[in-house]
């Protein structure tokens, strides 16, 4: 029997939409790519909202509260996954690495978690540590990611822990040694980023080995490090991630038209592989979520 793993699509996230128009930015938009994506096979989708002025990412919990209500009405089964990942660029000045340019997004924990706490998703990831990011640095401080994992339990979300290298995978173990992680824990490797593990089969099979016994996982590449990664997690027990915020391009020098045909490459490598994709109720045994919200 084939063996089934999820799918998550990640809808919109990381690049700028000038590289590619098809990055959906309003809730509108949002909504409907969450719709496509779980009937074209994502078991899970994770997504951002954006300025639907600028295109660019946006924290403002107006528009995460329209995006999450369409979806919902719009009777989606897919498992639901918020970022808790923005807010946490700081771009020191070069007179004084103390002081923050204009360009810093750094927000307080209750800004940066506030639509998660509100809205309740099934999951949402959550960086499990602070690493460069090509200019900015990425800073997630131990405080932060300690009380969100106290803030996710008591809002019933379930983290996703994002780690991008292998010491962020030994740090997250002794969160779970605390007792403030529920099993089974959902590892998320994120390769490919500046300074991170690169988006290599050899860091997937690596970062697994060091995972606790227990642990759900899944990986993704930056780019079109995104099917080698994918094919790599697929072969190794764990599930993949795909879409726009991973990778705009579909093969070399070929923008993808859409998050769905990005699934659908994807489940195409599955069936080489021998895998089945998960579907929205497997998924939520995977990661030991409840059934779905209404």
């Amino acid at each position: 029997m084939a063996r089934k793993v999820v799918i998550t699509c990640a809808l919109n996230g990381g690049h700028d939409p000038k590289i590619n128009p098809a990055i959906p930015i309003t809730p509108v938009q949002i909504a409907q790519a969450t719709v496509d994506a779980a009937k074209a096979g994502a078991a899970m989708v994770h997504l951002h909202v954006r300025d639907p002025k600028t295109g660019m990412g946006s924290m403002d919990i107006e528009l995460y509260r329209e995006t999450v209500n369409r979806i919902r009405d719009a009777g989606c089964d897919a498992v639901l996954n918020l970022t808790a990942g923005a807010g946490a660029l700081y771009y020191p000045s070069d007179d004084d690495p103390r002081v923050a340019t204009l360009a810093t997004s750094l927000a307080s924990t209750d800004i940066r978690i506030r639509h998660v706490e509100e809205l309740r998703p099934d999951m949402a990831s959550l960086p499990m540590g602070t690493v460069n990011r090509g200019g900015p640095i990425y800073l997630n401080a131990e405080k932060f990611i300690e009380d969100s994992l106290v803030r996710f339990r008591a809002a019933g979300v379930k983290p996703e822990l994002d780690v991008m290298d292998a010491g962020q995978i030994v740090s997250t173990r002794s969160l779970i040694d605390k007792g403030l992680v529920d099993a089974p824990p959902v590892f998320q490797f994120c390769l490919g980023w500046p300074a991170s593990a690169p988006a290599t089969p050899e860091s997937v099979i690596y970062m697994k080995g060091l995972l606790p016994a227990d642990a759900v996982w899944l990986a993704f590449g930056r780019g079109l490090g995104c099917f080698p990664v994918a094919a790599m997690s697929i072969l190794h027990g764990g599930n993949v991630r795909i879409g726009l915020e991973d990778t705009p391009w579909i093969s070399e020098g070929q923008l993808a038209p859409s998050n769905t045909a990005l699934i659908e490459k994807t489940l195409d490598l599955m069936a080489l592989l021998g895998a089945e994709p998960a579907t929205p109720s497997a998924a939520r045994e995977i990661f030991a979520l409840p059934k779905r919200r209404t």
